[in-house]
């Protein structure tokens, strides 16, 4: 398996967490110090404690996606930090879907892959 391979691995272990409900899981690829602009919150994110206000703030029982479906990765791994950029299909229950383009910043630490930057921009 190639870094762009393990890389790509946790990016979608993320989507698969997600889906799943599993918040820890999530957390597990994602930098305590990690930056991140949101689709749906604009202020720049901050670490795990904003991440984890933005969270906490959206609307209970709002609109989940049923699928995630991370494709046309592009990535490009120098030592010990990537730059990953892909498109991201969120699948709604009612069949509406939404386009994401999605470019981030890894960096490996002890071995793992982290998030440390993440950019989620909705396409019309």
């Amino acid at each position: 398996m190639t870094a762009s391979d393990d890389v790509w691995a946790a990016v979608t272990a993320i989507y698969t967490a997600f889906l799943a409900g599993d918040r820890v899981a999530v957390d597990a690829h994602i930098s305590a110090d990690a930056t991140m602009w949101d689709a749906f919150h604009e202020p720049l994110i901050r670490g795990k404690g904003q991440l984890d206000d933005v969270r906490d703030a959206r609307p209970a029982g709002g609109a989940q996606p049923v699928d995630l479906r991370a494709g046309e990765p592009v990535i490009d791994v120098y030592g010990d930090l990537a730059v990953v950029r892909h498109l991201l299909t969120a699948v709604y229950a009612d069949g509406a879907e939404q386009r994401i383009r999605n470019p981030g910043v890894w960096r490996r630490t002890d071995g793992r892959w982290l998030c440390v930057h993440n950019h989620e921009d909705l396409l019309p």
